[in-house]
């Protein structure tokens, strides 16, 4: 398990699904390391005095880099092949000068001074840089948060009307000071406490700040000046006042509650909930369980800003927008063009009949599919009527939570206890098993069902259950599924049971198996989240 996680981390994205800022850090802290050890050899040049500073801080260097490379060992598939690959010479070439700078006396190289600048082929591990391209969709999904993260701190502290008041008094400051040092000293020759340009800087500024007139100027222009400047700062401080304490009424009056999204903040790459129902607390946790603040969550219905969080961290990237999704605004400021799913649960008053209730998701999904075709949506309705009017929306999944659960009753019956599994099952969590569907294996193509359910038993380092196969066509995906099918019948296999090319298998693991490595593509579009 240990090799497997640090394989994971030193190679994201070709050892396993789970690259992290982890894998990204840990890079980043080598090549610093590679750049500061790299500039020690021209500063101990020119600064001979530091040199024992910096032939200490050579050892660290030197050690980290030693560790680094034992860890890449111990992590790599093949251990007796990875001192002869391509990037294990080159971190080699990089430790080997130090070393032997450091058994200089046993091995009488102390006369070979060449041996400090051979320290400077540790630059070639800079060539790892070319690797920052595998993480080109984390680096970019940072940037999103970080720049929604930015956007809504600024307007939650309406940091912009902090910054045009921090902008006007900055620039009453200036003229001010400006102001007076030129009554004063230039036009009345006064020598008094704006005479001095500088001084007159520190002055104007205790006055705007304080209010209080520090030094008095020598001249009536002077006083009169003065006078309107602590006006201005009074107001100016007054105006500051008022924005914090409004913030802070703001964030006491929306404690306990989920964040309301600012109508200036563009989300990007978000998971859209619309509608309200008694189980949304429970969806909420389910998915964060699986996109652990990889992206934000927006909820959307008429009383959405007031959803209580619980005092729960998972609500911390759930932003609301309280509004009604047929109103043409709301769907502006949902920004559906940019999300990855649509969730609609069945919302409604309580009176309202299962099939009043359905027509209203229906409008709902119609006003969401028409602003984004693209987005795979989720919807959830009450009568198994309503399936006959949900067929000319092929790309829409709806789901009957009634039909389930009369089939679940149903199995229950037959076999006690089966409720349980199917409960694991759907649990969405950091450490059980899912259900994923993955591309066919080349090996396997040509493969009956049996077969390929024998291959996976024989390989014991792929962790996974073959339990299906999905054999959908890309104009309706996920919608044709053979569960553990019959690969034999009548001695004869069955021609549409063979594994194709085009069919996905379906299996339950731990984690996504590392043979079906995340395509670059699947990530962007966010078909894999």
């Amino acid at each position: 398990m240990l090799k497997s996680r640090l394989h994971e981390i030193i190679e994201p994205y070709q050892g396993g699904p789970r690259a992290t800022r982890i894998s990204l850090l840990t890079d980043i802290f080598i090549l610093i390391c590679i750049v500061i050890s790299c500039a020690l050899i021209p500063l101990g040049h020119y600064y001979p005095e530091y040199e024992t500073f910096f032939w200490r801080s050579e050892i660290v260097f030197t050690v980290i880099f030693i560790i680094e490379y034992l860890l890449r060992w111990y992590a790599a598939e093949k251990r007796w092949r990875y001192p002869f690959t391509f990037y294990a010479l080159i971190d080699l070439a990089a430790i080997l000068p130090a070393i032997l700078m450091l058994t200089a006396d046993f091995l009488m190289l102390r006369t070979l001074r060449g041996v400090r600048l051979l320290r400077l082929l540790r630059l070639l591990r800079l060539i790892r840089l070319l690797k920052f391209f595998r993480y080109g969709f984390l680096i970019y999904r940072s940037f999103v948060s970080a720049r929604i993260w930015i956007s809504y701190v600024t307007e939650q502290y309406r940091l912009t009307d902090l910054k045009k008041l921090f902008i006007i008094s900055m620039l009453i400051w200036i003229a001010g000071a400006n102001a007076l040092w030129f009554t004063e000293a230039v036009i009345l020759e006064q020598k008094g406490p704006y005479g001095n340009y500088w001084r007159s800087y520190w002055h104007i500024l205790i006055v705007l700040v304080s209010g209080i007139e520090d030094k008095e100027p020598q001249s009536l222009p002077g006083r009169i000046l003065v006078t309107g400047l602590l006006i201005a700062g009074i107001c100016i401080v007054g105006m500051i006042t008022a924005e914090i304490v409004s913030v802070l009424v703001h964030r006491i009056n929306r404690s306990g509650r989920v964040a309301i999204k600012p109508s200036r903040t563009k989300l990007e790459r978000h998971i859209v909930i619309i509608g309200h129902s008694r189980q949304l607390h429970n969806i909420i946790v389910q998915l964060m369980a699986v996109l652990k603040d990889r992206h934000y969550i927006l909820l959307v219905h008429r009383q959405a800003d007031e959803t209580r969080t619980g005092g729960s961290g998972i609500y911390k990237k759930v932003m609301a927008l309280p509004g009604n999704i047929l109103d043409p605004a709301i769907l502006d400021q949902a920004d559906l063009d940019k999300a990855l799913r649509v969730i609609l649960l069945s919302s409604g008053r309580v009176s309202d009949r299962p099939v009043d209730r359905d027509n209203y998701t229906l409008m709902k999904t119609l006003a969401a599919y028409c602003r984004n075709r693209s987005i795979p949506i989720v919807a959830e309705i009450r009568d198994l009527k309503s399936q006959k009017y949900t067929q000319a929306l092929e790309e829409v999944e709806f789901m009957a939570a009634f039909d389930f659960g009369v089939r679940l009753i149903s199995q229950a019956v037959l076999n006690p206890g089966v409720t349980q599994i199917f409960y694991e099952l759907m649990t969405l969590t950091g450490d059980s098993n899912e259900f994923y569907t993955l591309p066919v294996p080349d090996e396997l193509i040509g493969m009956t069902f049996k077969q390929a359910q024998l291959f996976f038993f024989d390989q014991d380092k792929l962790e996974l259950t073959l339990i299906g196969i999905d054999r959908s066509t890309e104009r309706q995906p996920n919608t044709v599924f053979f569960i553990n099918p019959a690969g034999m019948k009548n001695g004869l296999s069955q021609p549409d049971l063979i594994l194709q090319k085009r069919d996905n298998l379906v299996v339950i693991a731990y984690i996504r198996p590392s043979f079906a490595k995340p395509k670059k593509e699947d990530l962007w579009q966010g078909r894999i989240l």
